[in-house]
This record gives structure tokens, sequence and C-alpha cells, in this order.
């Protein structure tokens, strides 16, 4: 047997496997940097129960520090707390090497019943749900949207609070609670969507943001939330919540050439949404 044979047939067996692991449902692994970096990518392909594509960040809290951006209030004291900005803007000026959109909100002023709000750079909006960046907050607590936050001495906490925690420093929220202490919360449901979603391991050292793509017909058609709440329990959840979704769903992460990128694939078809916040780590 030549060396080139056997070239040639290890590049064959290599494909096969990484096509075998992918229509098994297998996960292709893409480190950050080097283990010491504090952040590993991870896509995951599913063929079953439908077409997924699942994009992961795992993040060691003990040596990324967090990141909120979150742009100026257009108008002081007035309804709007925000305007929207795009993904990689927000990356940009945060410094943010990995993330994902976190808050939902509501356009300022709502638009008339039965019309599509437009999604536009600069549009002013109120963010539902509890933001603090370094301290300061840019939206309150509200009942329902349930919270994350950091301690000033960097413990992470994860739960649904009516009032705002005196010794948190960062903080953003989501619709609701998809696990607690390893319990799966939502129950069964056939609306699937693109989801945003965030977890903490059982020790709250690691924090795992994951982006799963929908609407999007023999690519990602998207999860319930009770599927999600099984994919965070998966990847080694304890607690999480269910971040905004839909059009919003982005992630992104600064390549191994420096360049920021949105790594999943967005559901509207003008590209990824104009969002109020990003959160990740610098």
């Amino acid at each position: 047997m030549t060396n080139e044979w056997y070239r040639n047939s290890r590049c064959c067996w290599v494909l096969l496997m990484v096509l075998v692991t992918l229509f098994a449902g297998g996960c292709v692994t893409v480190p950050m940097g080097s283990s010491r970096s504090g952040i590993e990518y991870s896509h995951l392909v599913r063929s079953e129960p439908r077409p997924l594509q699942i994009h992961i960040l795992r993040i060691d809290l003990q040596k990324r520090k967090l990141a909120i951006d979150v742009a100026p209030d257009p108008d002081g004291a007035g309804e709007a707390e925000t305007v929207l900005v795009l993904p990689l803007d927000h990356a940009r000026r945060a410094k943010i090497v990995a993330g994902v959109n976190a808050n939902a909100w509501s356009m300022v002023p709502r638009p008339p019943k039965g019309e599509h709000p437009h999604y536009v750079v600069d549009a002013a909006c109120d963010i539902a749900g509890w933001v603090l960046v370094d301290g300061v907050e840019r939206s309150p607590v509200q009942p329902g949207y349930w919270s994350f936050w950091l301690d000033r001495d960097g413990t992470p906490s994860l739960g649904n609070i009516v009032a705002p925690v005196s010794s948190a420093r960062w903080a953003v929220a989501g619709f609701g609670g998809l696990l607690t202490d390893g319990k799966i919360l939502p129950g069964q449901s056939e609306q699937r969507h693109p989801r945003t979603a965030l977890g903490l391991d059982r020790e709250g050292r690691f924090l795992v943001l994951v982006a799963v793509d929908g609407r999007q017909p023999g690519y990602s058609e998207g999860m319930s939330t009770r599927e999600l709440a099984e994919l965070m329990l998966e990847l080694g959840c304890a607690s999480a919540l269910n971040l905004d979704g839909g059009g919003s769903t982005s992630m992104v992460l600064r390549d191994e050439h420096g360049e920021l990128r949105i790594m999943n694939r967005p559901s509207d078809r003008t590209g990824p949404r104009p969002v109020p916040i990003l959160f990740g780590v610098r």
C-alpha cells in the first residue's frame, strides 16, 4: 500500500465519521482560543425529532467577566428605555467576544393593532424585565420575567424575583424559567420557534448560552419551551431561563481570526434583527 493510498483512505474515514456524527445528532465542538480562555463554542446538528441547528457557548465564570451592552436612553424619563442596535454593533461597542441577545422588548410607540412592527436600527423601545449594567439599573424588575444576576463577589443566581437584589452588579431577564434545581418547568407544547436560553450548572461555575435556529423548514425548525428545557438539562444545567427568541435569536462570537460573526442563522429574511441588549463576556 502506498502512502498516497493511506492518506486518501484516512481522509475518507474522517469524512465518514463526521457525517455519521452529524446524522446521529452528534456535536462538533470548536474551542475558542486555548483551553484557558474560558469560552467553548459548539455547533450541534440534529435530524430528530426534526431538523435542528443548535449553537452553544459554555463560559467559565471563574475566567471571564460578564458584559452587557444597552444603547443610551433616547427620551430620559419618557416611556422608551433604549433603542434597537444590531448585535455585531453591540458587541463592538462593549468589546464582547461571545454572547447572545437577552431581554424581550416592545416598540415605543406601540404599532396600531394588527400592524406588524418595523424592527429598525435606532427605533425606540421599552425593555421587558430587569437589566443591570455594572450596578446601574437600565430596566426595573418585572413580576413574571425571570432574572439572571451576578453579585459583586461574582456569585451567579437565577430565579423569579419581585424586587431588585441589592448586592447584584449585572442582570438580564427572560420570559420565564426552564429549569430549577434540575426540574423541568414548562409543560408540553406544539409551539416551535427560534429560541435563546441561559443556564447555570449546579455549582454555578459554568454559564451556558444557547441559540436554536427555527422557522426554516428543512434546515432548522425550532423548539418548544419544553424541548428547550430538556436541551439545557442535557447540557449540564441545573437552572435555566428562556430569553427572547423568534427573529431576535442571535449568537455573536469572535472567530480565530479576530472577526466578530453571527454564528447562527437568524430567521428574519432581512438578516440579524436589531435588539436592545447583547449579553455575554468581554
